[in-house]
């Protein structure tokens, strides 16, 4: 979630550019924590006999949770912000082309342009 920018709050279509669309960011945030999850699985099957202490062990426990479950709430969030962004583009291009396809009606002459079919995601 670090380099993502999430989509403005709302409904509304937005511009490209006013948010992330590109899915690097999530899909880097999974390989990393899903790597960590196994790394803690790892960590959770091994004897308390290989760590220093008892101490240490359930450090390496805690560490190794919370660093694979924040990288893998990054994936998550950042894949829900970059479909959002993607599918908030397409209604603000869409809204685009029908407003120059009114535009162009107008300057051919024509008094009152057909209105464009409604669409709802």
């Amino acid at each position: 979630m670090l380099f993502m920018r999430r989509p403005p709050r709302g409904k509304g279509p937005v511009a490209r550019g006013d948010c992330t669309r590109s899915l690097v960011a999530p899909v880097i945030d999974g390989v990393v924590g899903w790597g960590h999850l196994g790394q803690a699985a790892g960590v959770w099957g091994e004897s308390r006999d290989a760590f220093d202490s008892d101490d240490a062990y359930d450090g390496y426990r805690l560490a190794s949770a919370i660093l694979a479950g924040s990288f893998i709430v990054s994936q998550v969030h950042g894949a829900l912000w970059s479909v959002e962004c993607r599918r908030r583009n397409t209604l603000s291009e869409q809204a685009i082309r029908d407003h120059l396809r009114t535009v162009s009606a107008l300057s051919q002459g024509q008094s009152q342009p057909k209105a464009p079919p409604v669409r709802r995601p």
